[in-house]
């Protein structure tokens, strides 16, 4: 009996700061839980995901080990704590875990793929190849591994690899897969150059994500809005930036060139590729939102600025080298800007534009893992498009040389001049590793894990243009 209320007490705390969503106490709550190695079961597997919700993954890898520890030779918490390993951003660690999971599992197809992604990630291409071969064999339709075998992979005319995939997609039945293996073909296609075949393939699986994920262009439009009308009164700082800040922001639509300059930043020996961290939604959820009346609000509570800004660095910090400078390239920052010039003044901001047509191309044929839900139909890019080209002209117009603005096109066919521009406004020294980021090791999450491995070039230009005849929804919608 009294070992049923020691857990049914704290726990009964717990489930009342999960009511009031009170962040910091839950955390708080359950680090005191780990240090006195509180009875409390199975349950530390659903602790560690809240504390991976908040970004706090060093709590979270103590909570998912303790849960491990309880039946370490139990395969699943050995691949739960291996996964965590993976969603800290651990790659190396995770990838070490698994390979020895798959030493004593050695026909668990789901290891297999999990070390081909995450060697992908790391850049080890052959051996991501390999192990998604191994997966492939066992599983010819994981369309997955298709997708990802295909992002690795330079298909060519008369490739055995292609013509595998064109009787594995022939012989498929239509399922939650099927779209991963569309999405595989287009590319294979799109190697070879066969536009129309690749387009068809590639339409086909997008109209079946679009049927799965809703894009509420009312919302997204409202939201756009808001922060015009919110921050339009608002004066911010023009003052000098101070040299060396640790933040550094990156934004643009997704496939504009956003990945590459923050993989040349991270090129620097100074700088760490942060990749898309998304924290800044935590600290909106912390001030309450995402305008300067919340952050109002939130100063006649007693609260201060410096807590956000706190809060974000301790958030990257659980990622990183505490007090490194790292590049965010958080999704949707165009509408947290205001939020990152108030709070963080001396934070570099840069922005990318690429030729719309070329986007909007590069967004259709990308299988987005998650997000991005506007990405599925040429109507809705073209919506979305108008939406962040309304807020560029605002933010740069609000921002001045605050704002860094690069044109994709320039940036390809001047590299060095951009590229050394880029390090300035950021407040760092040049360094000529920069101007070469393809040499740089390093783990890479986006979509763009193969191009940035490759020497700058001007290839992607006008890659849209091949394609122009059947992108006339978005060309239409876009210009009305």
């Amino acid at each position: 009996m009294m070992k049923r209320s020691m857990i049914t007490a704290p726990l009964a705390d717990l489930q009342r700061l999960l009511a009031i969503h009170d962040r910091h106490a839950i955390n708080t709550l359950l680090a005191d839980w780990l240090d006195r190695d509180l009875a409390v079961g199975d349950r530390w597997a659903a602790f560690a995901e809240i504390l991976a919700k908040h970004g706090e993954w060093t709590l979270a890898l103590r909570a998912v080990r303790r849960h491990r520890a309880a039946a370490p030779d139990d395969h699943t918490r050995w691949f739960a704590e291996t996964v965590m390993l993976a969603r800290s951003g651990r790659n190396a660690e995770a990838r070490a875990s698994a390979a020895s999971m798959l030493e004593a599992l050695p026909s668990d197809v789901r290891l297999a793929h999990f070390l081909g992604a995450l060697s992908s990630e790391a850049g080890l291409f052959d051996d991501a190849r390999h192990y998604f071969d191994t997966v492939l064999q066992a599983n010819p339709q994981s369309g997955q591994t298709w997708l990802e075998l295909s992002a690795v992979h330079r298909f060519t005319h008369g490739d055995p690899l292609l013509d595998r995939l064109r009787r594995t997609v022939s012989n498929a039945v239509p399922d939650g897969t099927y779209s991963a293996l569309t999405y595989a073909l287009g590319k294979a296609l799109d190697d070879i150059g066969d536009v129309d075949a690749a387009f068809s393939a590639f339409a086909q699986g997008a109209q079946l994500v679009a049927a799965e994920r809703h894009y509420d262009a009312t919302a997204d439009r409202t939201q756009a809005d808001a922060v015009v009308a919110a921050w339009d009164d608002v004066t911010f700082s023009q003052a000098k930036r101070a040299t060396g800040s640790t933040r550094l922001f990156v934004t643009g639509l997704p496939r504009s060139g956003t990945t590459l300059v923050e993989h040349s930043l991270a090129s620097h020996p100074l700088v760490a590729g942060g990749g898309e961290l998304n924290l800044l939604s935590t600290i909106a959820q912390e001030a309450g939102g995402i305008g300067p009346d919340s952050l109002a609000a939130f100063a006649r509570a007693g609260r201060t600025a410096d807590e956000l800004v706190s809060l974000y660095d301790h958030l990257v910090g659980q990622r990183f080298t505490p007090g490194a400078r790292v590049v965010d390239k958080t999704i949707d920052a165009s509408r947290m800007l205001g939020m990152v010039a108030t709070l963080m003044p001396d934070a570099p901001i840069i922005w990318l534009r690429r030729n719309p047509l070329d986007t909007a191309w590069s967004c259709l044929h990308t299988y987005f893992a998650r997000g991005v839900p506007w990405s599925w139909s040429q109507e809705t890019i073209a919506m979305h498009f108008a939406l962040e080209d309304r807020l560029f002209a605002f933010w740069r117009s609000r921002l001045g040389s605050r704002l860094l603005c690069i044109n994709y096109e320039e940036l390809v066919a001047a590299p060095h001049v951009w590229i050394s521009r880029i390090v300035a406004h950021a407040g760092l020294p040049q360094d000529p590793r920069t101007l070469s980021p393809h040499k740089t090791e390093r783990v890479v999450l986006t979509s763009s894990v193969a191009q940035v491995r490759q020497p700058i070039s001007r290839n992607a230009i006008g890659s849209g243009h091949r394609y122009s005849r059947h992108l006339e929804p978005f060309l239409n919608a876009y210009h009305s």
